[in-house]
């Protein structure tokens, strides 16, 4: 194989996909990129086994091949190097040499062989979204998904596509998300499936980083297994996570007629402070709830401190205290995007309802959370 492209050209084609690379892993060939050339044409694929992630450029080709190059090396070494032609070819051996015009470093290749072969299956339909759109639905749920792999359901955000709205929702038992695209239109097909964090970590990473018109459009074709996103000359396929996923509808309170209505802004600087003296492990807050105003207080009791601020606020039902987890509180509040936010409550027991105080069209946001006990009860 051989192939002569600009530096910059291979170094953004590398920093696309080099997050599907396994960080740890037990079998050596997944820690490399399998290059193919084929004429002009580039193509270069990582994977996991679970997820897969390719792309390809264009280059002055010399010689068709192919040969896995461990990946953390090569991104390393061009990403150091100035924006020139880089001369890259293999040999017999699976040596790999990057020459340029001031020098050359070589690279233990191995062969093609043993590269995973990846079949991409066929879906059940294809949808195409805004990558504006679908950037902010995922980073809108992404943060409320479990990491505990006892609970496999929730280790993902559960995607669900119906003939009118397009829906995605995340839980960790502690918190909920569910953000609606409502001028979504599906004519194809319907389909619920859970996709895991790190392919959707990845797609962000590509959103954020290569995909400059907001208006661009992402194919994704779903089906019960897996999931394929598709822009450009790339593409991310991932394995979903096989599981039924909880009946978060049934959690989701439809009786919360308490409506306190605060500063964002303000609430996030308050929420900060007082939390610096609260419990390490327990993280608690309490909201001391009264007519026209918001009062945070925290105690920690092992090491003596405290602290409390009062808000202003709209709120005219009982007076009411609640105790949160401040980080999962800020979490909330760091996503929702307008001035000021309604939360929804019923009592010092049960989930509240976090909107902001007016949606964006054709979208509906809401988050969950449910209250930990105050230490003094």
């Amino acid at each position: 194989m051989r192939f002569v492209v600009q530096q910059a050209l291979l170094l953004g084609a590398l920093q696309k996909i080099i997050g599907v690379i396994p960080a740890k892993t037990t079998i050596s060939i997944l820690s490399s990129f399998l290059f193919d050339l084929n004429g002009k044409n580039l193509s270069i694929t990582g994977t996991d086994l679970e997820i897969s992630a390719s792309t390809s450029i264009d280059v002055e080709g010399q010689e068709d091949g192919s040969i896995a190059i461990p990946a953390r090396i090569i991104l390393e070494i061009v990403r150091e190097l100035p924006d020139i032609p880089l001369d890259v070819s293999s040999d017999e051996d699976n040596k790999v040499s990057i020459m340029t015009e001031k020098g050359v470093y070589r690279i233990s290749g191995e062969s093609k062989d043993d590269f995973p072969n990846i079949i991409f299956e066929d879906s059940e339909g294809s949808i195409e979204v805004d990558s504006s759109k679908l950037h902010r639905m995922i980073t809108k749920t992404m943060f409320a998904v479990s990491t505990d792999e006892l609970r496999m359901s929730l280790m993902g955000v559960y995607f669900q596509i119906k003939e009118d709205e397009l829906r995605m929702v995340s839980t960790d038992g502690h918190r909920l998300v569910k953000i609606v695209d409502t001028n979504f239109r599906s004519p194809a097909f319907a389909l619920s499936v859970i996709v895991p964090t790190k392919a959707l970590n990845l797609l962000i990473r590509n959103i954020e980083s290569t995909l400059a018109d907001a208006n661009e459009k992402i194919a994704m074709q779903l089906s019960e297994n897996h999931a394929i996103f598709s822009f450009g000359r790339s593409s991310i396929y991932s394995k979903t996570i096989e599981a039924k996923y909880p009946k978060y509808e049934n959690v989701i309170p439809k009786d919360n007629e308490k409506r306190l209505l605060v500063n964002r802004d303000s609430l996030i600087a308050s929420t900060r402070r007082v939390s610096i003296f609260s419990n390490s492990i327990t993280h608690q807050i309490r909201f001391s709830i009264a007519k026209n105003k918001l009062e945070i207080v925290s105690e920690d009791l092992e090491f003596g401190g405290d602290a409390k601020e009062e808000l202003p606020a709209d709120y005219n039902a009982d007076d009411m205290e609640i105790g949160y987890n401040s980080h999962y509180i800020l979490d909330i509040l760091k996503n929702i995007d307008t001035d000021e936010l309604v939360i929804l409550l019923n009592n010092p027991t049960s989930a509240a309802i976090f909107t902001p105080i007016s949606q964006n069209a054709g979208e509906d946001l809401m988050m969950l959370l449910m209250p930990i006990r105050l230490v003094e009860d």
